[in-house]
């Protein structure tokens, strides 16, 4: 597998995380499994289906798009695809979906819809013809400045995630903090908070914290939970594996004793079963 992150030119830095590009050739047909984690960065992802099997979702029984849009996760989902394939994608943070599609943010949390339907573009085509991912991020660039340009963006929740950022593990950042150096009411922030991320303050640190508890865990052991569960903030073990069950479906052990063949965000691969 061939995982590759690419740069971000310095108009979409604001907006954008990283491109990506993750590419499999087994040289065998064998069933992957991805189980998608609370995530709290947006995703565009465009997948080769003319060459490969497309990613299939248990929850909706359905093929994923050949290029669609994913709004923040605050929930597990279970997908599979066989094992080759070849995938491009783009990191967004979590404030960027208004920026480009001028959407209210929560109408895309949990759920994956086709660009298509956000947006009557060519870009799905511009990529299935592109000749490499780096092609594919510049067209993917061109576009996405293009949208920037055609929209007001809300350059407090921009100043917010780059500056104060309320998703870090900063436990001074608050939202009383925040109404105070913004001078808005608490109600005005929570309410431009939500349109623009899709979740609420509040969550959106939650996730962050379970974010960086999938960090910890890949490099510790069992024994040291209870030791993981204070160093994150959590007043007793048994909250911090509440939340970890919530953001994930499985508990931290679980996740430990599970090896996965990679990752992108919150996504984990593991291996399925040869086919027939």
């Amino acid at each position: 597998m061939q995982y590759k992150i690419y740069p971000v030119c310095k108009e979409l830095k604001p907006w954008v995380r990283y491109f990506w590009s993750y590419d499999a050739m087994l040289g065998e047909k064998r069933t992957l499994h991805i189980r998608s984690f609370a995530d709290r960065y947006p995703r565009l992802i465009y997948q080769d289906t003319d060459n490969y099997a497309p990613i299939f979702e248990h929850q909706s029984s359905e093929n994923k798009p050949r290029c669609y849009v994913s709004g923040i996760d605050t929930k597990p989902t279970d997908a599979t695809w066989l094992g080759s394939f070849s995938h491009f994608g783009v990191s967004f943070f979590p404030h960027a979906l208004p920026a480009f599609w001028g959407i209210d943010a929560t109408m895309l949390t949990d759920i994956t819809p086709d660009i298509i339907l956000l947006d009557k573009t060519d870009l799905p085509e511009k990529l299935r013809g592109a000749h490499s991912h780096k092609e594919r991020v510049k067209y993917t660039s061109a576009y996405l400045i293009e949208k920037l340009y055609t929209r007001k963006q809300d350059t407090l929740l921009n100043d917010i995630f780059h500056h104060t950022p309320i998703d870090s593990t900063d436990k001074n950042v608050s939202i009383d903090k925040l109404v105070k150096e913004y001078k808005l009411s608490e109600r005005q922030l929570q309410r431009r908070f939500k349109a623009n991320v899709g979740i609420s303050a509040k969550k959106l640190q939650r996730i962050t914290r379970f974010e960086n508890a999938l960090q910890i865990l890949s490099n510790a052991n069992y024994g040291k939970l209870t030791n993981i569960a204070y160093e994150l903030g959590y007043t007793d073990q048994s909250h911090f594996i509440k939340d970890f069950t919530d953001f994930s479906g499985i508990t931290p052990y679980d996740f430990v004793q599970q090896q996965n063949l990679g990752s992108e965000s919150s996504s984990f691969i593991y291996p399925g079963d040869k086919d027939a």
